[in-house]
């Protein structure tokens, strides 16, 4: 009887050891969560750098960039993919979090949100929709389904948080 006790407690402090999920330490900076490993990937945090091109004589456009074509963190694409973020409680991480693909121009990873013309400016970008799962309180994952390969980044009010699915 003994023995069945023991083994019993063991498969549940293992079955709770697995369910576990590391939980950022950081407000407002988000990582990607390997179920797998359950093991916490940060992303590539970067400054917004903004740029401004005249497009001929008559247009112009502007947006935010990061140099080089490809994020220092590279994560494998799957058909579903979860990312992490601490909030403060009772913050919508979707009123905080834009997630973004980048275009690749020359050298550098390249979001356009402003076109300009000689009559007309418009000012806009394509948001990909993600859903989120709360983990507990102020802590939720960020679900994003079916991307293609590429860079993309997650920002915030100050922050880039990029990377590069394959």
């Amino acid at each position: 009887m003994k023995r069945h006790i023991g083994i019993l407690l063991l498969l549940l402090s293992s079955v709770y050891g697995k369910a576990q999920t590391k939980l950022p330490e950081f407000n407002d900076k988000p990582a990607y969560f390997n179920a797998a490993t359950n093991e916490l990937i940060e992303l590539e945090k970067s400054q917004y750098n903004t740029m401004a091109k005249a497009k001929g004589l008559f247009s112009a456009e502007g947006g935010f960039y990061l140099n080089g074509i490809k994020s220092s963190v590279t994560i494998k694409n799957k058909s579903t993919l979860k990312f992490i973020v601490k909030v403060n409680p009772g913050t919508d991480p979707t009123s905080v979090f834009d997630l973004v693909k980048f275009e690749i121009r020359k050298d550098k990873r390249v979001l356009i949100t402003t076109k300009a013309k000689a009559t007309s400016t418009s000012t806009s970008f394509d948001k990909i929709n993600y859903t989120i799962e709360k983990v507990k309180d102020g802590y939720y994952y960020l679900v994003v389904k079916n991307l293609a390969s590429g860079e993309y980044f997650f920002g915030s009010g100050d922050f880039m948080f990029a990377f590069s699915l394959e």
